[in-house]
């Protein structure tokens, strides 16, 4: 069953459509003023209807917002996209523990940036056992799991010999092409296999030759660096439409000329590879289960990773992790008050680090695992898992609303405080936690 849930669901990557309320709320516009939009306008998608429902798949939404952007006052409402000149974010994902929900905690926020924000991610998994890749095969660049031809990170960063030299400085064409397509508009992923485990070795190499002018810390952060110089933002969100529609050449060719965040989702390990990756990084996003074992490891590998930047910074004064660095509780059981005094004890210590808004612990989550989707993307089937799915949509939202207000200050949606509003306010108005 297993293996035909994963083959259904990598033939026919996304079918979940949404209706016009959803888009609404996706476009941060009212249900009104949406439909208003729709009836002046020839060229709005004609969606499907569901039974009287009128429902909207992930290109028509985005061909929305190519659409609302061209006229509006201030276009990057709707295309969240960086102007010239702008700092690309890289954002990793990392734990130095396993069964953290640091790859569903990456590749949910990835898809929340495309679906509310119509923002060019690129992912890239650094992690041997292929989870976030997962969430993402089946699309027009990668139609079946990446096999070891499949170009993956360490060779983006250019960790294998060369004819000439012992790495490989790629062209940035060439960086650009490791960036496979998705079934997300503009969402594009560099995917792991077991090739991936050889970064750790290659990084060994290149630390014993020590070729001369490279940093066995710096060939991630290199190999971005010269794509994103070769690959700037060009294109303004209002200018994708031409006699009242959308062109779809040039909107194709914007959503991947460039991209507005890089994500990395790390291998739950501290080794030089993922090294490579927070040098990389301008922002750290822990994830983290809140038990005292699991808290312990979190000590030896925030203690780990220091040393080793402190171990760089003495020979080199470079600028590492300039944007929000945070943990993000996850798995919470709200019924164990152990978990909630942990969550209590970060906040009152570290309340700069630490979100507030957190993921609780789901079995909603697992319907969707079983075939091999995301929530955003999963369709429930029966009343039962729509609204166990429906609230953990609503956990997601509000961390990921929580996230953007660190890294994108001024752009997030309100879910986040709403969320915190019922979490840490029961009906008697004693806290919750």
């Amino acid at each position: 069953m297993v293996a035909v849930n994963k083959e259904l669901t990598l033939r026919h990557r996304i079918k979940r459509t949404w209706s016009m309320r959803q888009c609404a709320r996706f476009l941060n516009v009212s249900i009104q003023y949406l439909t208003k939009f729709a009836n002046g306008n020839d060229d709005f998608p004609k969606g499907e209807y569901v039974g009287r429902e009128r429902v909207f798949n992930l290109h028509e939404l985005m061909h929305m917002r190519a659409l609302m952007a061209a006229s509006a006052k201030r276009p990057f409402d709707y295309l969240s996209w960086r102007k010239p000149g702008d700092p690309l974010p890289v954002i990793s994902f990392a734990s130095q523990k396993g069964g953290t929900a640091k790859s569903l905690s990456a590749a949910h926020f990835a898809q929340y940036l495309s679906l509310h924000y119509g923002m060019r991610v690129g992912v890239m998994d650094a992690d041997p056992q292929s989870t976030i890749t997962l969430y993402f095969v089946g699309g027009e660049g990668l139609s079946q799991m990446p096999t070891e031809e499949t170009p993956s990170m360490v060779d983006f960063a250019g960790l294998f010999q060369s004819e000439e030299a012992p790495y490989t400085d790629h062209s940035a064409e060439t960086l650009d092409s490791f960036f496979l397509k998705t079934s997300w508009p503009g969402l594009r992923l560099v995917p792991a296999h077991g090739e991936t485990s050889e970064g750790e070795i290659q990084i060994a190499r290149l630390v014993r030759e020590a070729p001369a002018g490279k940093s066995f810390y710096r060939y991630l952060r290199d190999a971005i660096d010269r794509w994103k110089e070769a690959h700037p933002p060009a294109t303004a969100p209002n200018e994708l439409v031409t006699d009242g529609k959308v062109d779809p050449v040039r909107l194709e060719h914007a959503l991947n000329e460039t991209l507005d965040c890089i994500i990395i989702d790390y291998q739950p390990a501290l080794t030089l590879f993922q090294l490579n990756n927070v040098i990389a990084s301008s922002s750290l996003v822990i994830p983290q289960t809140m038990k005292g074992f699991d808290i312990a490891t979190l000590s030896t590998f925030v203690t780990g990773l220091l040393g080793m930047l402190q171990h760089i910074l003495a020979h080199e004064r470079i600028d590492i992790g300039s944007g929000a660095n945070m943990l993000l509780p996850t798995i919470v059981q709200r019924s164990n008050g152990q978990d909630l005094n942990h969550i209590g004890n970060l906040l009152e210590h570290c309340p700069t680090e630490i979100l507030p808004v957190f993921y609780l612990r789901s079995d909603a989550i697992s319907n969707a695992s079983d075939v091999y989707q995301s929530v955003y993307e999963y369709e429930p089937d029966t009343p039962g898992k729509r609204k166990g799915i429906n609230r953990f949509i609503e956990n997601a939202d509000a961390v990921n609303d929580a996230i953007v207000s660190r890294l994108w200050p001024g752009l997030e949606r309100g879910y986040a405080n709403a969320w915190m509003d019922t979490f840490y306010d029961d009906d008697d108005g004693e806290t919750a936690a």
